[in-house]
């Protein structure tokens, strides 16, 4: 009887566990984003490529359009710059993250390699989980 006791309890225990591992998962809210690119040339446009690639491939995120309440806008403003260091190009970027209600989250400046576009990808990522508290403070 002892046996059947402390099998019935470790089920409960064990239920109770998957049910609390399952409802974490439920109830992960992904933030809708849309990446809107400010300039119009090679390296920029693969810049804006890779944020979306990053944000896209995130739990945290899911691709968006319209502008939608509580999507987070994430924009490289502008051309990107710059600099051949040896057989290397070095790409300076600046982003500016933004709610569809036009409110100010935060700007950044950044830089990544043109043979690794995911560095720059993966730098704006890691901002944009931390902006978007700014849009919904439960992230």
């Amino acid at each position: 009887m002892q046996i059947g006791w402390l099998i019935s309890v470790m089920t409960l225990l064990f239920s109770v566990g998957m049910l609390q591992n399952n409802s974490s998962q439920i109830a992960r809210v992904r933030t809708p984003f849309e990446v809107w690119c400010g300039g119009d040339d090679d390296l920029t446009r693969r810049v804006c490529h890779a944020v979306d690639e990053a944000l896209d491939a995130s739990p945290d995120f899911v691709a968006s359009d319209g502008k939608r309440w509580g999507t987070l806008l994430v924009t490289i403003t502008e051309n990107v710059r710059w600099k051949e260091i040896g057989n290397r190009t070095q790409v300076f970027y600046s982003v500016e993250f933004t709610s569809v209600d036009d409110k100010k989250l935060g700007s950044k400046k950044g830089s990544c390699w043109n043979d690794d576009f995911r560095i720059c990808g993966a730098q704006i990522l890691k901002w944009s989980r931390s902006v978007v508290r700014k849009i919904d403070p439960k992230h």
